[in-house]
């Protein structure tokens, strides 16, 4: 099973705060003060960060003096300059500072401040109620997602001015300067060694919100995933695409972390990621594994997959085809000789095909199906449904083998006849939603009004 990376949290917590500050500057050779004002961005009880016009000296102390808000406490402390960094074409400056001199009152006022917008605290207990999905929503209490239902935790409402600091806290300067210029932002937070945060910030109503989803950062085995045996030879082809789709919250990325596994330990490879953002961090053992993440470390999917063909890849995994460019990158990828194992939303495979073919246009669908035909390897669509009882879900599945009389099915644009295909060629590992619900509810993993309702829906696709 692969590890992590160390994480190293904060040892003192931090918020977005936006704080006036004041700083008495002695000049070293005419030793004449000078008080000078600031911006503080965020604070902790171990210190303060701040905006300069000026570049300050590395490891000057200061004595300064602020007001928490909320409180009108009044602060004064002694500050040394530990980390600076350019801001804005050289023309802020960001500088982080530490406190040397502070009251053990004056340090506490400062906690209870940090307290009262830590999000940690919440997150937390979204770990614990194993919750996949946390909403922090204006004017709404926390909001979790247990075993698929929605539950409000607790009556308290959070305010938009908390979110805000909340979120904010979250979010590097770059990231909050990236989402007040596009009004949106996915990243990534390492909570502790076994969870991850994947946090998307948006706004509604023109108030800042965020969901946050749950990944466990230690990876589970296909076993444990309820993944069949196939998916595992799909992750061990050395050429083609192999598809992994599936509505929102399906597990997609878990599927694809744990293929991404499997090639770590058993291939000598390179293998890229593009990821918005990285979920799950390997560390390499046979493989080189170089992760990039949109909008930290490229641009856009489709920039970053033209530029990792020049990168010397033998299998490229791709977070989310989500545009035409990407799509027509990853079949040239694919009929190119490399490995290509993607992400795609589509609710079952037929409708992953057809939607795949049409993103390219309907005037390119001929070619793009003869193009899939000649390359694709394998389709895992999948879908979390409820144990009996609730407590839990599983995952069913819907498998397609790309055989002769798949490829030519696809080739010829005749997508009806995947269901019949899927249905008639278990030997080769394929089955269709249905197979999965049967054999859930004849194990008695799923109750009859769960067999008979996803049943029911499935029944619309075929």
């Amino acid at each position: 099973m692969a590890e992590i990376r160390s994480f190293n949290r904060r040892k003192n917590q931090r918020i977005y705060y936006t704080i006036p500050i004041s700083c008495e500057m002695i000049n070293p050779e005419t030793k004449t003060v000078t008080t000078k004002s600031f911006i503080a961005r965020d604070i902790s009880s171990g210190g303060i960060y701040f905006e300069s016009e000026e570049p300050l000296n590395l490891l000057s102390e200061f004595k300064c003096k602020f007001t928490i808000p909320e409180t009108s406490v009044l602060i004064n402390a002694t500050i040394k300059l530990l980390r600076i960094e350019v801001l804005e074409n050289k023309k802020l400056f960001g500088v982080g500072t530490f406190f040397t001199e502070i009251s053990e009152n004056d340090r506490e006022t400062i906690k209870k401040l940090v307290d009262r917008y830590d999000v940690s605290r919440i997150l937390k207990i979204a770990i614990d109620k194993k919750a996949s999905d946390l909403h922090l929503i204006a004017n709404q209490p926390v909001a979790l997602r247990i075993n698929g239902q929605l539950e409000f935790l607790g009556n308290d409402i959070l305010s938009p001015e908390v979110i805000y600091k909340m979120v904010f806290s979250l979010m590097s300067k770059q990231q909050i300067k990236t989402f007040e210029a596009n009004k949106e932002m996915d990243l990534g937070m390492q909570f502790d060694e076994e969870n991850r945060f994947r946090i998307n910030v948006h706004q509604q109503k023109g108030f800042v919100e965020a969901a946050l989803r749950l990944v466990n950062s230690r990876m589970p085995t296909f076993q444990q995933l309820n993944l069949p045996d196939v998916v595992q030879n799909f992750a061990r082809q050395k050429d083609g695409l192999v598809l992994v789709t599936g509505p929102t919250g399906s597990g997609k990325s878990t599927t694809i972390a744990a293929m991404v596994n499997l090639i770590n330990h058993e291939r000598k490879a390179v293998l890229i990621t593009l990821e918005r953002p990285i979920e799950y961090v390997h560390v390499d053992d046979k493989c080189v594994i170089k992760q990039r993440e949109i909008g930290i470390d490229t641009a856009s999917f489709s920039i970053a997959l033209k530029s990792s063909l020049r990168q010397d890849p033998n299998i490229i995994v791709i977070g989310e085809l989500d545009d035409a460019e990407t799509v027509k990158t990853a079949l040239i990828a694919a009929e190119a000789g490399y490995l290509v194992i993607a992400s795609f939303h589509a609710p079952d495979t037929i409708q992953a095909i057809d939607r795949l073919a049409n993103i390219l246009g309907a005037e390119n669908r001929k070619q793009t199906l003869s193009q899939l035909s000649h390359c694709l390897r394998g389709i895992v669509t999948q879908m979390l449904i409820p144990r009996s009882g609730k407590s839990e879900r599983i995952l069913a599945t819907e498998i397609l083998v790309a055989t002769d009389a798949v490829k030519r099915i696809v080739r010829k644009d005749e997508l009806f006849q995947l269901t019949n295909t899927m249905q008639m060629g278990s030997s080769f590992g394929m089955r269709i939603f249905a197979d999965s619900l049967k054999m859930f509810f004849e194990q008695g993993i799923i109750s009859a009004e769960t067999f008979e309702w996803y049943s029911h829906e499935l029944f619309k696709n075929y």
